[in-house]
């Protein structure tokens, strides 16, 4: 294949584009204007401030859903964009460490390691020991000069993904969306200086399910626009609110799955196929025919992925020089998703993801373009709680 062939399929991914906030900057600028110090977001001096994730709920999901509370705040301008991959692992703890994902080290919902010969689920497969073998910078829990609390499930107490976004943070323990919004306001109520975060996973687990487009998932969002809506009427006068989410959802009809080893022949070089449905991560071993097995995939996928190395990912600004020096944990390509498909293969992935309706993790702006909503002493218009 000419070079040049191979250059038209890298290109199928478009560079990454600039936007004005990143997902990373939200939660330091948080804190920084707890702290009175100037921030990328422009936030001013505030007693306190709480940050809520409401996970998987992106800007398109909000502005499709084109009713309550939420969207009736929403701008064009209110928004941030995520990292590579557009998944929970790598956003949220960007999120939390102020770093991209190159920086931070969890890269992936999952990833190989080709040291132990091990499949590691970077968001739940480690506890809070085994995630230090990955995670490179502390968050900013951890060093923060604000009183940091974490309003979450008790489920999260002790797992290693946790102790890599909100460690050394007060944690507080609460079971429905309403009482974590009511914990996080009374926080702010009484504790001058805090720096609240508090984690909705609701919506992201109800898109997997049913998907976006499903009265079930728009009945849930009522429900968490509902109890913002308590909350910010019951906000402190002194107190701001950002509402951010980690990425976005599309929908993909079961019909559109494309299997990999329907796509090229991989003989028995493949080690393994992670990470997720819309940016999967493909390990071969080291005799593999690399080239010719690339080759075919991206002849076959043609309009429907790109099939792009770490280095190409770098190149096109997705990730960051320092990630490409972890050799055994990086895969010798990413087949990100450019249509509405998910992809999989058979001998990797389990039945349940094979039935989720709700995906994410690649580059549209459905995925990657989250809400970013200021209200309280964060708000820029009188008329705006």
């Amino acid at each position: 294949m000419l070079v040049a062939d191979f250059v038209l399929m890298r290109t199928m991914l478009p560079a990454k584009s600039r936007s004005s906030l990143n997902l990373q900057d939200v939660f330091r600028s948080a804190e920084a204007s707890v702290l009175g110090e100037q921030n990328v977001l422009d936030l001013p001096k505030t007693a306190s401030a709480i940050v809520l994730m409401i996970d998987g709920l992106g800007f398109v999901n909000l502005q499709m859903h084109a009713r309550g509370f939420l969207f009736s705040r929403l701008t064009v301008g209110d928004f941030a964009s995520c990292g590579f991959p557009s998944t929970t692992a790598s956003s949220i703890t960007s999120f939390a460490t102020a770093s991209s994902p190159s920086g931070h080290g969890l890269f992936g919902y999952s990833i190989f390691n080709r040291s132990t010969g091990e499949n590691v689920n970077l968001l739940s497969g480690l506890d809070k020991f085994s995630i230090l073998e990955y995670l490179k910078i502390a968050p900013i829990s951890e060093k923060s000069q604000a009183k940091v609390h974490a309003v979450t499930l008790k489920d999260y107490e002790d797992s290693g993904f946790t102790r890599a976004t909100m460690h050394g943070a007060k944690h507080h323990f609460a079971e429905q969306v309403s009482e974590r919004l009511e914990l996080a306001r009374d926080i702010v109520a009484t504790q001058p200086g805090s720096l609240v975060y508090v984690y909705l996973p609701e919506l992201d687990k109800q898109a997997h399910r049913t998907g976006v487009s499903s009265s079930a998932w728009g009945e849930l969002l009522d429900h968490v626009d509902q109890s913002v809506q308590m909350l910010v009427a019951k906000l402190p006068s002194d107190v701001g609110l950002l509402v951010t989410a980690d990425h976005g959802v599309v929908d993909i009809d079961l019909g559109r799955h494309l299997f990999l080893e329907d796509q090229a022949d991989f003989g028995d070089d493949l080690l393994s196929v992670c990470g997720d449905p819309r940016a999967t991560f493909v390990y071969l071993a080291d005799s593999a025919d690399t080239g010719r097995i690339r080759e075919e995939l991206a002849k076959n996928l043609a309009d429907r992925a790109a099939v792009v190395t770490p280095a190409e990912l770098v190149e096109l600004g997705y990730w960051q020089p320092a990630l490409l020096e972890d050799d055994d944990l990086l895969p010798d390509f990413v087949v990100v998703a450019t249509s509405d498909v998910a992809i999989f293969h058979r001998n990797f992935s389990s039945a349940a993801s094979q039935k989720m309706v709700g995906h994410h993790g690649a580059v549209s702006e459905a995925e990657t373009k989250v809400p970013l909503l200021r209200f309280g002493t964060y708000s820029s218009s009188l008329l705006v709680p």
